[in-house]
């Protein structure tokens, strides 16, 4: 049972994440929910292999690196997965690094030659900006596990960990496009936050070296980090919303200590996510309104995040309801809710009540299928012929 229950809980955590980067987008509701859904068996297989069933630190990494790739704010060209909200949350399971968290974005490593040259145009410009011609042992140890995982070679692996910000600069400057170099630098600035959570003028300086050897326009660096802290604010200002909504479903199925536990630590790896000093107290701040008085979100106006947000804490509050006749209860409240959102159309409510069938569909698959794969580790093996 505790295994399945993790599972399903690392599960509902790529979904809620999944909402958060494409609502991020701008993308409709429906179409994200649809979206996750084609992806689901490669997801739920890669938890069912990792996280799940096989335990341990390195098996979250397993999970994350199974699904990381299918999507993604960076330029599907690049051939990376950006930095979404759920890297940082299977990174502090695992206990990665900074300079091992920019590595593990990227996908399909040993495919073709140009996705080769894009790793190590990151491992060189992650040198540069972490400020060494080498990284640390523990960052060495880290990706070697990880390009192993992914099946390179160890001569390969050597020779593309060897890669200096000389190299990367070449080979960006010869072989990616304007537009890819930018997402290149928006890709791997967070590592500036490396250490003590802040930025220092010597860290600006060394992100604006790499921008100018990428041949970025001036004022690319202020842009980029001026848009990575909105990005990290509105990420926070979701995970608020996300628990006032959860805190009225709690409320209205009488969760017990149990189940709140069971959905404060889903929260906790949600909000996993933000590098900079001040990130903890954001996130206590967060976590202390769960529990709170119940509140019913006054209006459902037709804004995605704010769609997202209860979606998702819906999707939380199922992962700890474990009867049939209970999930149906809490869709029942969810469609309550919708139906008393005056300000909607009724087009817009026939949708989200759409969107949350198509998720209890889902749960309802990935509970199944966690239920076979239990059974078949239970299963007697074969006597020898």
């Amino acid at each position: 049972m505790e295994q399945g229950v993790q599972v399903l809980r690392e599960f509902s955590v790529q979904f809620v994440s999944f909402l958060i980067e494409e609502g991020l987008k701008g993308r409709g509701l429906d179409a994200i929910v649809t979206a996750f859904g084609k992806h689901r068996a490669t997801i739920i297989s890669s938890v069912l292999g990792g996280a799940g069933l096989a335990g341990g630190a390195w098996a979250a990494v397993t999970m994350w690196t199974g699904s990381v790739g299918l999507w993604g704010g960076v330029a599907m060209t690049l051939g990376f997965a950006t930095t979404p909200v759920w890297v940082p949350v299977a990174g502090g399971v695992a206990g990665l690094t900074a300079a091992g968290g920019a590595l593990f974005g990227v996908r399909s490593l040993t495919r073709n030659r140009g996705k080769k040259r894009k790793l190590q145009i990151v491992i060189g410009f992650s040198k540069l900006l972490l400020d060494g011609e080498r990284f640390a042992d523990q960052d060495v140890r880290v990706m070697r596990k990880f390009l192993l995982a992914k099946e390179v070679k160890k001569d390969q692996i050597e020779q593309l960990l060897l890669t200096t910000a000389a190299t990367a600069r070449q080979l960006s400057l010869r072989y990616l496009s304007i537009e890819d170099r930018c997402e290149i630098a928006r890709y791997i600035f967070p590592l500036v936050y490396n250490g003590d959570g802040l930025i220092t003028s010597s860290d600006r300086r060394r992100f604006a070296r790499i921008c100018s050897e990428l041949r970025l326009e001036n004022g690319t660096a202020a842009a980029i980090s001026r848009d990575y802290r909105k990005r990290l604010d509105t990420q926070w200002s979701y995970l608020r919303t996300l628990v006032t909504s959860l805190n009225y479903f709690a409320e209205a199925m009488i969760f017990d200590s149990q189940e709140m536990e069971l959905v404060r630590q889903q929260l906790e790896q949600l909000m996993n996510f933000d590098p900079r000093k001040g990130a903890p107290d954001k996130r206590r701040r967060a976590l202390d309104i769960l529990g709170g008085s119940p509140h019913s979100p006054a209006t459902l106006s037709e804004d995605v995040m704010g769609e997202a947000a209860v979606l998702g804490a819906y999707a939380l509050a199922q992962t700890a309801l474990h009867r049939p006749a209970q999930r149906r209860h809490l869709g029942n409240v969810f469609d309550g809710l919708v139906d008393r959102q005056t300000e909607l159309s009724q087009e817009l409510k026939q949708k989200l009540r759409g969107s949350r069938r198509k998720v209890d569909n889902q749960y309802d698959s990935t509970r199944a299928e966690i239920a076979s794969a239990a059974r078949k580790l239970r299963r007697p093996p074969l006597p020898a012929r």
